[in-house]
C-alpha cells in the first residue's frame, strides 16, 4: 500500500509540472463558427464495446469532418489495462491526446494537478438535458471536466427460484425487509445476498451504497475529512454485520473473493445481490433472463444505489483545445450520443432519450433507477487510493476483530491521513 501512494504521490508529482508548462486549452472555448476552427485532434477512447469499437467512429469522424472542414480527427483505441499509467506518461511526455474518455474516479486525480480544461461552455447550451447525476459525477471543485457519454446502474438483482424456494414473493425493498427475508432463506438453506470484504473488492459495490441508503457520506462536502464515521456509518456497518453474524451471507466471501461466475448468486445459493449490475449474472451457468427479477435499490432513509458514468474530457495542455471542444460537443449531442449508447449498450445520460434499453431484459428495467445511482466518491484527489486504507478497518470489524464503532474511527483516521496527503 506504501508503493501504491508513492506511485500515486508521483503521478500527482508529475502531471502537476506538466499541466502547470502547458495550460493553454484551459481558456479555449467551443467555436461558434465551424469555418474558423482548424488542427488535429487526437481521442484517446477504450474498448467499451470490444466488437464495434475499431470501426464505430470512421463514419461519425467522416461525419464530423464534413462540417469542420479544417479539423481532423484521430480515435485512438487504448488498451484498458495500465490506462492510468499510459495517459500520464503521455502527458508528461508532451504527447498526451486532446481528448480522453475518463470515468469519474480518475476526473478528481487529473483535475486536481490542472491536466483537464473545464468543459461547461460544452454542454451550456443544453445542460438540462444532462441528468443532474451525471454531470455531478463529472465535476471536481465545480468544475465540470467531462461530458457524460453513457450511464449504467446497479440495484437489486433477484434469483426468482431462490426466492421462491423460500415462499419469498418479490425482492425486499427496505434493509427490514432484506432482514427478514433472511432469515426465511437460512431455514431453507440459503443465503440471502453476498458481501466480499477482501481488498480487491470495491466499496463502491458493498459498503458505499449502504452508507447512503441510511443518510450517511463517504466525505464531507468540500472533499477534505472522512464523514462516514457517523451515524449512518454505524448503521451502514452494523446491518453488515448483522447478516455475517446470522447467518444472511457466506462469511468465506469476507476473505476470499469467489470467481464471478462461482458466486454464491450465480449458483442458486443466494437470492440477490444488492448493488449488481445486471451483467453480472447474464455469466452464470445455465443462465435465462427469465429466472431473474430487478428491484429498486434498497432503503433506510434513501433508496440510493451505486452507478457509472463515463465521458470524455479535455486536457488543458491541448494545442487544438478549441477544435477538441467542437467536437466533443458534436459527439455528445443529442443525435449522435443516442447511437453511441445504444450501440455500446448502455443507457443515456440525456433525459429526452428516456429508456434506450427498454427492449432487452433486465438492465432495460434497471434504467428506471438511473435517478437513484451516485457515482462513488469524486470529491477527492485519490478515490482509488481512499478505499484502500477503509477497506481493512470494515473487514477487521466482519471478522469480529474490532467493534463496529472502532473499525469506523480507526478508518476515519487513515481515511483524513490518506486525503492530507492529496
Amino acid at each position: 500500500m506504501r508503493v501504491r501512494a508513492m506511485a500515486a504521490a508521483l503521478v500527482a508529482g508529475v502531471l502537476a509540472v506538466t499541466a502547470s508548462a502547458c495550460s493553454s486549452g484551459s481558456d479555449a472555448k467551443v467555436p461558434s463558427d465551424p469555418s474558423k476552427v482548424s488542427g488535429t485532434v487526437t481521442m484517446w477512447i477504450y474498448p467499451i464495446n470490444e466488437k464495434i469499437e475499431n470501426t464505430w467512429w470512421k463514419s461519425r469522424v467522416a461525419a464530423f469532418e464534413k462540417k469542420y472542414s479544417k479539423v481532423n480527427v484521430k480515435v485512438v483505441v487504448q488498451p484498458w489495462a495500465n490506462r492510468d499509467e499510459q495517459l500520464t506518461t503521455a502527458i508528461a511526455g508532451g504527447k498526451g491526446p486532446d481528448v480522453v474518455y475518463l470515468i469519474p474516479d480518475q476526473v478528481p486525480q487529473y483535475a486536481n494537478t490542472g491536466a483537464l480544461a473545464d468543459v461547461s461552455d460544452v454542454v451550456a447550451k443544453d445542460k438540462a438535458d444532462f441528468r443532474q447525476n451525471a454531470l455531478d459525477a463529472m465535476t471536481y471543485q465545480d468544475k465540470l471536466y467531462g461530458v457524460p457519454m453513457l450511464m449504467s446502474v446497479t440495484t437489486t438483482v433477484a434469483n426468482k427460484k431462490v426466492l421462491a424456494a423460500a415462499g419469498i414473493d418479490a425482492p425486499p425493498t427496505t434493509w427490514d425487509e432484506a432482514l427478514a427475508d433472511g432469515a426465511k432463506l437460512k431455514k431453507k438453506g440459503l443465503y440471502l445476498t453476498d458481501y466480499v470484504a477482501t481488498p480487491d473488492a470495491t466499496l463502491n459495490q458493498t459498503f458505499y451504497p449502504l452508507l447512503w441508503q441510511a443518510g450517511g457520506d463517504v466525505l464531507s462536502s468540500d472533499g477534505k475529512k472522512a464523514a462516514f464515521n457517523s451515524p449512518a456509518g454505524v448503521k451502514a456497518l452494523t446491518f453488515v454485520k448483522t447478516l455475517v453474524d446470522k447467518g444472511y451471507v457466506p462469511k468465506d466471501s469476507l476473505t476470499v473473493t469467489p470467481k464471478p461466475d462461482q458466486s454464491v448468486l450465480c449458483t442458486d445459493k443466494a437470492a440477490m445481490g444488492f448493488a449488481s449490475s445486471t451483467a453480472e449474472v447474464t455469466i452464470c451457468p445455465g443462465y435465462q433472463a427469465g429466472d431473474w427479477e430487478v428491484g429498486a435499490p434498497l432503503k433506510q432513509t434513501k433508496s440510493v444505489s451505486y452507478g457509472t458514468v463515463g465521458g470524455l474530457s479535455v486536457l488543458s495542455g491541448s494545442k487544438n483545445a478549441a477544435a477538441a471542444k467542437a467536437w466533443v460537443q458534436w459527439i455528445s449531442s443529442a443525435s449522435q450520443l443516442k447511437q453511441f449508447d445504444l450501440d455500446h449498450g448502455y443507457s443515456s445520460p440525456r433525459t429526452s432519450q428516456g429508456s434506450l434499453l427498454a427492449d432487452q431484459p433486465l438492465v432495460g428495467q434497471s434504467e428506471k433507477y438511473l435517478g437513484e445511482m451516485k457515482t462513488g466518491v469524486t470529491n477527492a484527489a485519490a478515490p482509488r487510493q481512499l478505499m484502500d486504507v477503509v477497506k481493512p478497518h470494515l473487514q477487521a470489524a466482519l471478522l469480529g476483530k474490532v467493534s463496529v464503532k472502532q473499525a469506523l474511527a480507526d478508518a476515519e483516521k487513515d481515511a483524513n491521513k490518506q486525503l492530507a496527503r492529496g
